[in-house]
């Protein structure tokens, strides 16, 4: 079993939140860390709340992640981000903000318990190939503890960072028997 960690987006007051004319449900689709395509061209973003330019903003009322160069450029430390991110339009502000696209997947091994919080986050996998993951039919993003500390250390701000586990079916099934 590894512990790694989901990074989220920790909502600091005024932090910059964007949105587009483009439909929330088709920006979704696009939007997901594992999504192989990238967002229309024509797509851009203005400003809906905050003026704050933190390294992690989000998209209005959503979840769904936009990064600053900084982050990337902490990020490409560990991995190549050419095919991994691209760039977004967003009307007024002069900061670059990314998409991170085009992960590698795992599936959420107990969703529905850990949605609850009865139990922590578990990902279904034998070892960790990337440094940075996505979840099967989620929006989350998923870093190693190494990966973590540098994002720390570099001082990235409005980020948040929840413990979860990558294991296989049998590690969570003794987990859960440890448990009882």
């Amino acid at each position: 079993m590894n512990t790694v960690f989901d990074f989220v987006n920790a909502s600091k007051r005024s932090q910059l939140e964007i949105t587009s004319d483009t439909s929330y449900s088709m920006l979704r689709e696009y939007l997901l860390p594992y999504q192989k395509e990238k967002l229309p061209e024509d797509v851009t973003f203005r400003v809906a709340a905050g003026k704050k330019n933190y390294d992690v903003i989000r998209l209005f009322e959503c979840g769904q992640y936009f990064f600053s160069q900084k982050f990337i450029d902490v990020m490409s430390q560990f991995m190549d981000m050419s095919n991994k991110c691209y760039p977004i339009k967003v009307e007024g502000v002069e900061e670059q903000y990314y998409v991170i696209y085009n992960l590698e997947k795992v599936p959420f091994m107990n969703k529905e318990k850990a949605i609850f919080d009865k139990e922590p986050f578990f990902y279904c996998g034998e070892e960790i190939t990337a440094p940075l993951f996505g979840v099967a039919e989620t929006q989350i993003y998923v870093i190693t503890e190494e990966l973590k500390n540098v994002l720390i250390r570099n001082k990235i701000s409005n980020i948040y960072f929840k413990e979860s586990y990558l294991c296989t079916k049998e590690e969570y099934k003794e987990w859960k028997k440890s448990k009882k």
